[in-house]
Protein backbone atom coordinates (compact mmCIF):
# COMPACT_ATOMS: atom_id res chain seq x y z
CA UNK A 1 0.00 0.00 0.00
CA UNK A 2 1.40 3.41 -1.08
CA UNK A 3 2.20 6.05 1.50
CA UNK A 4 -0.23 9.04 1.21
CA UNK A 5 2.32 11.39 2.75
CA UNK A 6 4.78 10.58 0.00
CA UNK A 7 2.13 11.35 -2.59
CA UNK A 8 1.34 14.68 -0.98
CA UNK A 9 5.05 15.62 -0.78
CA UNK A 10 5.61 14.79 -4.44
CA UNK A 11 2.63 16.94 -5.46
CA UNK A 12 3.92 19.82 -3.35
CA UNK A 13 7.34 19.83 -4.98
CA UNK A 14 5.79 19.52 -8.40
CA UNK A 15 3.64 22.61 -7.78
CA UNK A 16 6.60 24.40 -6.13
CA UNK A 17 8.95 23.88 -9.05
CA UNK A 18 6.26 24.86 -11.53
CA UNK A 19 5.68 28.04 -9.56
CA UNK A 20 9.43 28.76 -9.45
CA UNK A 21 9.71 28.17 -13.18
CA UNK A 22 6.77 30.46 -13.90
CA UNK A 23 8.28 33.12 -11.63
CA UNK A 24 11.63 32.87 -13.31
CA UNK A 25 10.03 33.07 -16.74
CA UNK A 26 8.01 36.13 -15.70
CA UNK A 27 11.15 37.70 -14.20
CA UNK A 28 13.14 37.13 -17.40
CA UNK A 29 10.26 38.49 -19.45
CA UNK A 30 10.03 41.53 -17.19
CA UNK A 31 13.76 42.16 -17.37
CA UNK A 32 13.71 41.74 -21.14
CA UNK A 33 10.86 44.24 -21.48
CA UNK A 34 12.55 46.57 -18.99
CA UNK A 35 15.88 46.34 -20.79
CA UNK A 36 14.14 47.03 -24.09
CA UNK A 37 12.45 50.07 -22.63
CA UNK A 38 15.74 51.30 -21.15
CA UNK A 39 17.54 50.73 -24.45
CA UNK A 40 14.75 52.53 -26.29
CA UNK A 41 14.95 55.36 -23.77
CA UNK A 42 18.75 55.57 -24.04
CA UNK A 43 18.52 55.85 -27.80
CA UNK A 44 16.89 59.26 -27.45
CA UNK A 45 18.86 60.87 -24.64
CA UNK A 46 21.50 63.52 -25.57
CA UNK A 47 24.47 61.62 -24.16
CA UNK A 48 23.80 58.58 -26.33
CA UNK A 49 22.74 60.47 -29.42
CA UNK A 50 25.74 62.83 -29.33
CA UNK A 51 28.19 59.99 -28.76
CA UNK A 52 26.76 57.89 -31.59
CA UNK A 53 26.64 60.87 -33.94
CA UNK A 54 30.22 61.89 -33.11
CA UNK A 55 31.43 58.35 -33.70
CA UNK A 56 29.60 57.68 -36.97
CA UNK A 57 30.08 61.14 -38.49
CA UNK A 58 33.47 62.33 -37.24
CA UNK A 59 35.50 59.38 -35.93
CA UNK A 60 34.46 57.20 -38.85
CA UNK A 61 34.75 60.35 -40.98
CA UNK A 62 31.65 60.53 -43.12
CA UNK A 63 32.72 63.60 -45.13
CA UNK A 64 29.64 63.49 -47.34
CA UNK A 65 27.32 63.72 -44.31
CA UNK A 66 29.36 66.61 -42.92
CA UNK A 67 29.11 68.46 -46.24
CA UNK A 68 25.38 67.79 -46.62
CA UNK A 69 24.38 68.64 -43.04
CA UNK A 70 26.56 71.77 -42.91
CA UNK A 71 25.31 72.84 -46.34
CA UNK A 72 28.90 73.71 -47.18
CA UNK A 73 29.37 74.78 -50.75
CA UNK A 74 32.76 75.30 -52.34
CA UNK A 75 33.69 78.77 -53.46
CA UNK A 76 33.65 79.42 -57.18
CA UNK A 77 37.40 78.84 -57.13
CA UNK A 78 37.22 75.29 -55.71
CA UNK A 79 35.27 72.04 -56.01
CA UNK A 80 33.32 69.72 -53.70
CA UNK A 81 36.32 67.40 -53.79
CA UNK A 82 38.48 70.20 -52.36
CA UNK A 83 36.02 70.52 -49.45
CA UNK A 84 36.03 66.75 -48.93
CA UNK A 85 39.83 66.60 -49.02
CA UNK A 86 39.97 69.44 -46.50
CA UNK A 87 37.63 67.62 -44.10
CA UNK A 88 39.62 64.41 -44.37
CA UNK A 89 42.83 66.35 -43.83
CA UNK A 90 41.84 68.26 -40.68
CA UNK A 91 39.83 65.43 -39.11
CA UNK A 92 42.26 62.61 -39.69
CA UNK A 93 43.23 62.24 -36.02
CA UNK A 94 42.99 63.65 -32.51
CA UNK A 95 39.25 64.41 -32.60
CA UNK A 96 37.29 65.21 -29.44
CA UNK A 97 33.89 66.69 -28.76
CA UNK A 98 32.56 68.75 -25.87
CA UNK A 99 29.13 69.92 -24.76
CA UNK A 100 28.67 73.69 -24.57
CA UNK A 101 25.94 75.80 -22.98
CA UNK A 102 22.71 76.59 -24.80
CA UNK A 103 19.87 79.02 -24.10
CA UNK A 104 17.26 76.57 -25.45
CA UNK A 105 16.33 72.92 -25.06
CA UNK A 106 18.75 72.18 -27.90
CA UNK A 107 22.04 70.55 -26.95
CA UNK A 108 25.16 72.01 -28.55
CA UNK A 109 28.59 70.50 -29.03
CA UNK A 110 31.91 71.55 -30.52
CA UNK A 111 34.31 69.20 -32.29
CA UNK A 112 38.05 69.84 -32.05
CA UNK A 113 41.03 68.51 -33.91
CA UNK A 114 43.70 69.14 -31.33
CA UNK A 115 43.11 72.77 -30.35
CA UNK A 116 41.43 73.73 -33.62
CA UNK A 117 37.65 74.02 -33.50
CA UNK A 118 36.79 72.32 -36.76
CA UNK A 119 33.03 71.78 -36.42
CA UNK A 120 29.99 72.07 -34.17
CA UNK A 121 26.65 70.29 -34.08
CA UNK A 122 23.27 70.63 -32.39
CA UNK A 123 20.74 68.11 -31.06
CA UNK A 124 17.07 69.05 -31.04
CA UNK A 125 14.09 67.32 -29.45
CA UNK A 126 11.38 65.72 -31.57
CA UNK A 127 7.65 65.44 -30.76
CA UNK A 128 8.27 62.23 -28.78
CA UNK A 129 10.84 63.89 -26.55
CA UNK A 130 13.78 62.17 -28.21
CA UNK A 131 16.90 64.03 -29.34
CA UNK A 132 18.28 63.88 -32.88
CA UNK A 133 21.12 65.64 -34.78
CA UNK A 134 19.46 68.73 -36.27
CA UNK A 135 22.33 70.85 -37.56
CA UNK A 136 26.07 70.86 -38.18
CA UNK A 137 28.56 73.62 -38.97
CA UNK A 138 31.97 73.24 -40.56
CA UNK A 139 34.59 75.80 -39.60
CA UNK A 140 37.32 76.91 -41.99
CA UNK A 141 40.51 78.31 -40.48
CA UNK A 142 40.79 82.11 -40.66
CA UNK A 143 44.18 81.78 -42.30
CA UNK A 144 42.41 80.29 -45.31
CA UNK A 145 41.36 83.82 -46.23
CA UNK A 146 43.57 85.58 -48.78
CA UNK A 147 43.97 89.31 -49.54
CA UNK A 148 45.38 90.58 -52.82
CA UNK A 149 46.19 94.14 -53.88
CA UNK A 150 46.61 94.82 -57.60
CA UNK A 151 46.30 97.70 -60.03
CA UNK A 152 42.82 98.29 -61.43
CA UNK A 153 44.23 97.74 -64.92
CA UNK A 154 45.29 94.18 -63.98
CA UNK A 155 43.24 91.00 -63.58
CA UNK A 156 43.49 88.46 -60.77
CA UNK A 157 42.98 84.73 -61.32
CA UNK A 158 42.54 82.05 -58.65
CA UNK A 159 42.71 78.43 -59.77
CA UNK A 160 42.13 79.65 -63.32
CA UNK A 161 38.99 81.66 -62.45
CA UNK A 162 39.02 85.46 -62.85
CA UNK A 163 38.18 87.23 -59.60
CA UNK A 164 35.17 89.51 -60.04
CA UNK A 165 34.36 92.81 -58.36
CA UNK A 166 32.16 90.88 -55.91
CA UNK A 167 35.34 90.21 -53.94
CA UNK A 168 36.56 93.81 -54.02
CA UNK A 169 36.95 95.17 -50.48
CA UNK A 170 38.67 98.53 -51.04
CA UNK A 171 40.17 100.92 -53.55
CA UNK A 172 42.87 103.55 -53.15
CA UNK A 173 44.66 105.78 -55.58
CA UNK A 174 48.25 105.06 -56.50
CA UNK A 175 50.65 107.60 -54.97
CA UNK A 176 51.36 109.04 -58.43
CA UNK A 177 47.70 110.01 -58.86
CA UNK A 178 48.13 113.30 -56.98
CA UNK A 179 50.59 114.56 -59.60
CA UNK A 180 48.46 113.80 -62.66
CA UNK A 181 46.07 116.21 -64.40
CA UNK A 182 42.33 115.69 -63.86
CA UNK A 183 41.82 114.56 -67.45
CA UNK A 184 44.30 111.69 -67.01
CA UNK A 185 42.99 108.45 -65.53
CA UNK A 186 45.13 107.72 -62.52
CA UNK A 187 45.98 104.13 -61.58
CA UNK A 188 44.30 102.71 -58.50
CA UNK A 189 45.11 99.90 -56.11
CA UNK A 190 42.24 97.45 -55.76
CA UNK A 191 42.06 95.05 -52.81
CA UNK A 192 40.31 91.69 -53.15
CA UNK A 193 39.55 89.40 -50.20
CA UNK A 194 38.83 85.72 -50.84
CA UNK A 195 37.36 83.65 -47.99
CA UNK A 196 36.50 79.98 -47.73
CA UNK A 197 39.56 78.54 -49.44
CA UNK A 198 40.51 75.07 -48.26
CA UNK A 199 44.08 75.00 -49.57
CA UNK A 200 46.79 77.20 -51.03
CA UNK A 201 45.39 78.38 -54.38
CA UNK A 202 47.10 78.71 -57.73
CA UNK A 203 47.17 82.49 -58.21
CA UNK A 204 48.41 84.69 -61.02
CA UNK A 205 47.91 88.20 -62.38
CA UNK A 206 47.80 89.53 -65.90
CA UNK A 207 48.53 93.21 -66.27
CA UNK A 208 47.39 95.63 -68.96
CA UNK A 209 50.28 94.55 -71.19
CA UNK A 210 49.64 90.83 -70.83
CA UNK A 211 52.54 90.26 -68.43
CA UNK A 212 52.30 88.11 -65.31
CA UNK A 213 53.67 90.16 -62.39
CA UNK A 214 54.90 88.53 -59.18
CA UNK A 215 53.01 88.82 -55.90
CA UNK A 216 54.96 90.24 -52.96
CA UNK A 217 53.92 89.56 -49.36
CA UNK A 218 53.63 92.64 -47.17
CA UNK A 219 52.24 91.83 -43.70
CA UNK A 220 49.88 89.20 -45.06
CA UNK A 221 48.69 91.22 -48.07
CA UNK A 222 49.91 90.02 -51.45
CA UNK A 223 50.81 92.99 -53.66
CA UNK A 224 51.29 93.11 -57.39
CA UNK A 225 54.90 93.83 -58.25
CA UNK A 226 54.31 96.27 -61.09
CA UNK A 227 55.98 95.49 -64.39
CA UNK A 228 56.52 98.90 -65.94
CA UNK A 229 56.20 99.77 -69.60
CA UNK A 230 59.00 99.39 -72.11
CA UNK A 231 61.10 102.54 -72.09
CA UNK A 232 60.69 104.91 -75.04
CA UNK A 233 64.21 106.20 -75.50
CA UNK A 234 63.36 109.54 -77.10
CA UNK A 235 61.18 110.44 -74.11
CA UNK A 236 63.30 108.91 -71.36
CA UNK A 237 66.51 110.46 -72.71
CA UNK A 238 64.94 113.91 -72.60
CA UNK A 239 63.54 113.46 -69.08
CA UNK A 240 66.93 112.21 -67.84
CA UNK A 241 68.69 115.17 -69.47
CA UNK A 242 66.19 117.58 -67.89
CA UNK A 243 66.64 115.98 -64.45
CA UNK A 244 70.43 116.31 -64.64
CA UNK A 245 70.28 119.86 -65.93
CA UNK A 246 67.92 120.80 -63.10
CA UNK A 247 70.37 119.41 -60.52
CA UNK A 248 73.31 121.20 -62.15
CA UNK A 249 71.40 124.48 -62.24
CA UNK A 250 70.41 124.22 -58.57
CA UNK A 251 74.13 124.09 -57.67
CA UNK A 252 74.75 127.20 -59.79
CA UNK A 253 76.78 125.36 -62.42
CA UNK A 254 74.43 126.37 -65.25
CA UNK A 255 71.99 129.23 -65.87
CA UNK A 256 68.25 128.65 -65.47
CA UNK A 257 67.77 129.19 -69.17
CA UNK A 258 69.35 125.77 -69.78
CA UNK A 259 66.60 124.11 -67.74
CA UNK A 260 63.53 125.73 -69.34
CA UNK A 261 63.56 123.63 -72.54
CA UNK A 262 62.76 120.53 -70.47
CA UNK A 263 59.92 121.86 -68.28
CA UNK A 264 56.39 122.89 -69.24
CA UNK A 265 55.75 126.62 -69.01
CA UNK A 266 53.04 127.82 -66.66
CA UNK A 267 53.15 124.82 -64.32
CA UNK A 268 53.87 125.16 -60.59
CA UNK A 269 57.15 123.32 -61.10
CA UNK A 270 58.27 125.66 -63.90
CA UNK A 271 57.36 128.73 -61.87
CA UNK A 272 59.21 127.40 -58.81
CA UNK A 273 62.37 126.96 -60.92
CA UNK A 274 62.10 130.54 -62.16
CA UNK A 275 61.61 131.98 -58.68
CA UNK A 276 64.04 129.86 -56.65
CA UNK A 277 67.08 131.65 -55.25
CA UNK A 278 70.35 129.73 -55.34
CA UNK A 279 71.29 131.09 -51.96
CA UNK A 280 72.26 127.70 -50.57
CA UNK A 281 74.92 126.24 -52.81
CA UNK A 282 77.68 123.92 -51.63
CA UNK A 283 81.05 125.51 -52.34
CA UNK A 284 82.79 123.37 -54.91
CA UNK A 285 85.22 123.56 -57.79
CA UNK A 286 83.60 121.08 -60.13
CA UNK A 287 80.96 118.40 -60.40
CA UNK A 288 80.14 115.02 -61.91
CA UNK A 289 77.00 112.95 -62.40
CA UNK A 290 77.49 109.28 -61.53
CA UNK A 291 75.41 106.09 -61.20
CA UNK A 292 72.68 107.25 -63.57
CA UNK A 293 69.64 105.01 -63.58
CA UNK A 294 66.17 105.26 -65.06
CA UNK A 295 63.29 102.94 -64.14
CA UNK A 296 59.54 102.68 -63.62
CA UNK A 297 58.57 104.16 -66.97
CA UNK A 298 54.77 104.26 -66.97
CA UNK A 299 52.46 105.44 -69.73
CA UNK A 300 49.10 106.67 -68.42
CA UNK A 301 47.63 107.55 -71.79
CA UNK A 302 48.85 108.45 -75.25
CA UNK A 303 50.20 111.80 -74.04
CA UNK A 304 51.25 111.34 -70.39
CA UNK A 305 54.14 109.39 -68.85
CA UNK A 306 56.27 109.21 -65.72
CA UNK A 307 59.86 108.09 -65.19
CA UNK A 308 61.94 107.45 -62.09
CA UNK A 309 65.43 109.00 -62.32
CA UNK A 310 68.25 108.42 -59.86
CA UNK A 311 71.90 109.44 -59.87
CA UNK A 312 74.64 110.73 -57.61
CA UNK A 313 75.52 114.40 -57.99
CA UNK A 314 79.18 114.71 -56.97
CA UNK A 315 80.43 118.14 -55.92
CA UNK A 316 84.23 118.25 -55.95
CA UNK A 317 86.06 120.25 -53.27
CA UNK A 318 89.69 121.33 -52.93
CA UNK A 319 91.44 119.54 -50.09
CA UNK A 320 88.22 117.95 -48.85
CA UNK A 321 86.18 114.86 -49.52
CA UNK A 322 83.69 115.19 -52.36
CA UNK A 323 80.10 115.90 -51.40
CA UNK A 324 77.84 113.20 -52.84
CA UNK A 325 74.18 114.12 -53.20
CA UNK A 326 71.96 111.14 -54.01
CA UNK A 327 68.97 112.06 -56.16
CA UNK A 328 65.91 109.80 -56.62
CA UNK A 329 62.95 111.57 -58.23
CA UNK A 330 59.93 110.53 -60.30
CA UNK A 331 59.24 113.01 -63.12
CA UNK A 332 55.93 113.43 -64.94
CA UNK A 333 55.88 114.62 -68.55
CA UNK A 334 53.27 115.16 -71.24
CA UNK A 335 53.19 115.81 -74.94
CA UNK A 336 53.11 119.50 -75.74
CA UNK A 337 53.12 120.16 -79.49
CA UNK A 338 55.09 116.98 -80.18
CA UNK A 339 57.61 117.46 -77.35
CA UNK A 340 57.39 115.76 -73.93
CA UNK A 341 57.76 118.40 -71.24
CA UNK A 342 58.14 117.80 -67.48
CA UNK A 343 55.19 119.23 -65.54
CA UNK A 344 55.53 117.68 -62.05
CA UNK A 345 57.84 115.59 -59.87
CA UNK A 346 58.08 113.92 -56.46
CA UNK A 347 61.02 112.78 -54.37
CA UNK A 348 61.36 109.10 -53.57
CA UNK A 349 63.78 109.67 -50.69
Amino acid sequence: MKNTNTKKLGLFYKIYFIAISVFLMLTVLFLFILNGNISEYNKGIPETVSENFFKSTFLELDADTIIEMSKTKPSEFETRKDIKDFIERIMSSGLTYTSISSDTEDKKYIVKSGEFKCASFTLSMDENGDYYPSSLSLHLPKENSRTYKILDSSKLYINGVEVSNNYKTSEEKHENAKYLPENVTAPQWVTYTIDGLTKEPDVYITDRNGNRPNLLDNEGILYEEIIYDAEESEITDKILAGAKQYAICMQDDAPKSTVYPYFEKGTDLYNSIRSVENSFVWEHSGYAIEDEKISEFFRYDENTVSLRVSFTHVLKKHGQADYRDITDITYFARNIDGQYMIFARHNNI
